[in-house]
């Protein structure tokens, strides 16, 4: 609303008095849907909305409404499972014609102007849309009855299945399809566009380590995930100067992305390479996470804690337009010059063949269209250090200097551009993927920092966004607290970021909140028809349209984190009430994930780690004693999927929400100065260990680590 308020559009905002009104005039309502950094919503904006004769129709004939799909995500899933049924397929701007009783009857994405592309203009579908409300209403009227009707009785229906669950099947099924479809010379599991989906890494390495699997589908789930990461962060999808990563690719090598960055983008992706790094111990993707870190803190945060939500893909160039990618994309002089200082020709000259840079730009053809850009280069990693070294006649050491001097010089010039626009809504669900990316990112890289801003995040979505006298969170943070109350996935997200953080900085108060916010999910949100979540919650969805997120996109589902912060309380505290729904979701899940078992990869992961042996490892230590410290990190870093870490220190009282607190208790009795581990697994505990190279090899049956030289599989 606010980047559409010049308009000549009278756009008006999802309420009870914009629907009434549409009652009270009896006229359509055209609900466009959209949010700040999409790049064609930009596009129709400035070609239909702001154009007087486009105005003048929406404003006589319809009631147009703007929602921002990031504040409104159950309006907009629940309109775009229409036009994805009318049109085949969906994306944004959503826009979407209703009648006065919220029922579709025309709907699709972008429409140009005037017809072209084989896409009919927008003025003439307005023009026959008012011409049929006028003369043909009762055919409009019965048709968006009978399209919602049966759009709610699917969404109440359930998929029935003759055979008993067995999430393992399904589990194997994945990974079989996504062995089908993988990409074997660039990664990724689809044509492209391509866009990350960072839940099926998250299901690969589990995959990876499930003992229900063989040896080959072990190593064919790792290989897919770790080969997928690489390409991602040696592509021009990863920004190669100040961290993070882009929306999605155009192209199949990961090279020209679409250029806005999501802050759900950026936390989940972090999180899979951690994970990646666990397991592989490979630089190349720590520095990748702790880059993309780095972005966050530098151009995501907000000093008042937590994180604005994104980055426009659109920027303006040298001559003052605004243009996608004009912050990141290169000509061949502008690199040169911005290297100069390094004053031999030959090694710049190497640096740009290293970084992918031609004097007729990089690129791929069939994949732009404006002239403009047909010179222009996008940094992304051509080649390797070490083949850089060779080629300089350098130390591998003295070669990484001069590529981190090099960035640095290109940094330097970029960053005097015009930078994108800043999405500064703090959106509830998306902060807390970033307190789990943290937290996890602090026990494995050691940096204090992290998990300093996980608390601090932690802490601003409590102190803005928690109401505990009403039991609420909020969605939305702008210059105050917004209106519209939190959906399921804000709950999940957040009850399993603060279960990591409880991890992280093993303090009781997060995991007793975690505990909280998921009791408030089973009360608010259970779905009274098929007991799995709605979307808003049911005492509201009933008073409006109703929604369900079963499947693990760009985000995971509200199931999927439900599932996994079930699990994590059961590990924790041992409640049967958590292991009960917790395998109630398995059941319920079981009929669609015969069906379609890539659907929810995260949903499946947490069941491999369900089947896993759960793994304890306890620390007995003064938590500021420099030894503890090293011991937590140390073990952290091991990839062990069913596992939690404990820190008990002998000062304080054992927290009470920990299942066999007496147990605990007694091992804290025990301390004699000198951190001890203990480990229990698979129903067995170990005798204390203060050698920390002898725990590491009682839990190397249960470690996950991938060592081959090339992750590429054959």
């Amino acid at each position: 609303m606010l980047q559409h308020a010049n308009n000549p559009v009278d756009w008006q905002p999802w309420n009870e008095e914009s629907l009434l009104k549409a009652k009270r005039l009896n006229k359509p309502i055209f609900l466009s849907i959209g949010y700040s950094t999409c790049h064609w919503c930009h596009v129709m904006a400035k070609e239909s909305f702001e154009n007087p004769t486009v105005a003048e129709l929406l404003n006589a004939f319809f009631i147009p409404i703007k929602v921002d799909r990031e504040e409104r995500p159950d309006i907009d899933q629940f309109y775009m499972e229409f036009v994805q049924a009318f049109t085949g397929q969906g994306g944004w701007p959503l826009n979407v014609w209703l009648t006065p009783n919220l029922e579709p009857f025309f709907g699709g994405t972008y429409f140009p102007l005037e017809s072209k592309w084989g896409k009919p203009g927008f003025i003439d579908i307005l023009k026959k849309i008012a011409e049929l409300w006028q003369s043909n209403r009762s055919l409009l009227e019965q048709q968006g009855e009978e399209i919602l009707l049966k759009m709610k009785e699917a969404i109440n229906s359930s998929i029935e299945t003759q055979s008993p669950p067995n999430l393992t099947i399904a589990a194997k099924k994945a990974v079989e399809q996504l062995w089908a479809s993988f990409d074997r010379i660039h990664g990724g599991f689809s044509p492209p566009p391509k866009f990350p989906r960072p839940s099926l890494f998250y299901f690969l390495f589990r995959a990876g380590s499930s003992s229900d699997f063989s040896l080959e589908y072990k190593e064919k789930s790792l290989q897919m995930a770790l080969f997928s990461l690489q390409k991602m962060s040696c592509g021009g999808i990863h920004d190669q100067l100040e961290g993070g990563f882009h929306r999605y690719s155009v192209d199949a090598q990961w090279r020209l992305p679409h250029f806005e960055k999501m802050l759900y983008d950026q936390a989940t992706l972090g999180y899979s390479y951690i994970e990646a790094y666990q397991i592989t111990q490979d630089p190349l993707f720590k520095e990748t996470s702790l880059c993309l870190f780095e972005y966050l803190f530098s151009h995501l945060h907000s000093d008042s804690g937590g994180f604005y939500s994104a980055e426009d893909a659109d920027s303006l160039n040298a001559l003052g337009q605004e243009e996608e990618g004009a912050y990141y994309l290169w000509t061949m002089k502008e690199l040169e010059e911005s290297l100069e200082p390094i004053g031999d020709k030959n090694i710049i000259e190497k640096l740009l063949q290293f970084f992918g840079a031609t004097p007729q730009g990089n690129l791929p053809q069939g994949s732009i269209t404006e002239e403009g850009l047909r010179e222009k280069n996008i940094l992304y990693l051509a080649t390797t250090l070490p083949i850089l070294a060779e080629q300089l006649s350098m130390s591998l050491e003295e070669t990484k200097n001069l590529v981190a001097k090099a960035k640095a010089m290109l940094k330097k010039t970029r960053i005097n551009r015009s930078r994108p626009f800043l999405d500064d809504k703090i959106i509830c669900s998306w902060n807390g993927y970033c307190l789990s990316s943290l937290s996890k990112a602090y026990m494995v890289f050691e940096d204090k920092r992290l998990v300093e801003e996980a608390k601090k995040t932690a802490s601003f979505l409590l102190d803005n966004l928690w109401d505990p006298e009403n039991q609420t969170l909020y969605r939305i943070y702008r210059h105050g607290r917004g209106t519209i109350g939190g959906f399921s996935t804000d709950y999940a997200s957040v009850a399993v970021g603060l279960l990591h953080l409880f991890e992280a900085d093993q303090d009781e108060k997060w995991l007793s909140l975690a505990r909280q916010f998921q009791e408030i999910l089973e009360e608010k949100f259970r779905d009274p028809y098929r007991h799995t979540y709605l979307t808003k919650a049911v005492e509201s969805s009933a008073k409006s349209i109703e929604s369900r997120e079963e499947y693990d996109g760009a985000e995971p589902a509200t199931i999927s984190l439900s599932a996994h912060s079930l699990l994590k309380l059961y590990s924790m505290t041992g409640e049967e009430k958590w292991r009960q729904r917790l395998e109630e979701l398995f059941k319920l899940c079981w009929p669609m994930l015969e069906r379609f078992p890539t659907a929810l990869p995260y949903f499946l992961a947490v069941y491999n780690e369900y089947r896993s042996p759960r793994v304890e490892i306890i620390i007995v230590g003064e938590k500021e004693n420099a030894h503890t410290r090293q011991l937590f990190h140390t073990l952290s870093r091991l990839f062990i999927p069913n596992r939690i870490l404990l820190v008990l220190d002998p000062k304080e009282k054992v927290p009470a929400l920990l299942k066999s607190a007496d147990f605990y208790g007694s091992l804290t009795a025990q301390y004699r100065d000198q951190p001890s581990i203990y480990i229990c697994a698979d129903n067995q505990c170990q005798l204390a260990q203060s050698d920390v190279s002898k725990a590491l090899e009682i839990l190397k049956p249960f470690t996950v680590f991938f060592s081959a030289s090339s992750y590429r599989p054959s």
